[in-house]
């Protein structure tokens, strides 16, 4: 049997049988594991505090079979300030749900591990606003998954300078209003597809690329530290989700369930 001992945080749990839990846990060199944790649902239980979800804690862990199973824990942090808001829990809860569909067991994801501790702690705090913190989560993530956009400059004429461009989201390319007829749009409820390729297409303005930019290039404890205008707020909020979502190539219910308590 393999026995490991790592500092991991909960992404996912279910309950099994009467006591116990099945958790994913993120790890900082093992990737995702998927841990079997006996008993973990009463409070006479010395690992419950660690076996909740959003709790990062350092894990003894014994392997036997497909699971992992806990032989020790040392709780390190639980975000205890998001459990008592429901639109802080309704967030975090999305984070972790991405973060739980795009790790796999063994792999390396020490980068996604830092950055979603970095949210969950933001969100906590209310270090920024909640739909703030939301975007530049998507945004990085996204960005650490391979999945960075060239946006130094328009795709076509390479003008930097534009005050708004046409974002395509799939291809993670931007086109200036002069280079437009490059590729036809053709507008639809207020989005524009490429036509044929049907493909998602956002106007926004050089200062919302320039943010994008930056999350995407900044070290991990300064990606919050920017500033936009007021006008600018929805069309980042827009443009990070559909970026992300695009790639990922699904949708979230408990991202809707946020959405539905912020509209």
């Amino acid at each position: 049997m393999t026995e490991i001992k790592q500092n991991g945080l909960v992404i996912f749990e279910r309950d099994i049988g009467e006591n116990d839990k099945l958790l994913h846990i993120l790890t900082e060199r093992y990737g995702k594991l998927t841990v079997i944790a006996k008993g973990a649902k009463s409070v006479r239980n010395r690992h419950m505090p660690s076996c909740q979800l959003f709790s990062y804690a350092s894990f003894g862990l014994r392997k036997k079979g497909n699971y992992y199973y806990i032989t020790d824990s040392d709780l390190i942090e639980n975000y205890y300030d998001i459990r008592n808001d429901i639109l802080k829990l309704s967030l975090a809860t999305y984070l972790c749900d991405v973060v739980c569909d795009v790790t796999q067991d063994g792999s390396n994801d020490d980068e996604i591990l830092r950055l979603t501790l970095n949210m969950l702690y933001a969100i906590s705090k209310e270090i920024k606003p909640l739909e703030v913190i939301r975007a530049v989560f998507e945004i990085r993530i996204a960005g650490e998954l391979g999945f960075s956009p060239d946006l130094e400059g328009c795709v076509s004429c390479h003008c930097n300078q534009a005050d708004t461009y046409y974002f395509d989201i799939i291809d993670g390319i931007i086109t200036c209003p002069k280079c437009k007829s490059v590729v036809t749009f053709v507008k639809d409820s207020g989005s524009f597809m490429e036509m044929g390729l049907n493909k998602p297409i956002s106007i926004v303005t050089k200062a919302v690329i320039d943010t994008f930019n930056y999350i995407i290039s900044a070290r991990q404890e300064r990606i919050l530290s920017f500033a936009l205008d007021d006008s600018q707020w929805t069309s980042f909020f827009d443009v990070a989700e559909k970026f992300l979502l695009n790639h990922l190539e699904r949708g979230f219910y408990s991202l809707d369930f946020y959405k539905s308590m912020i509209i």
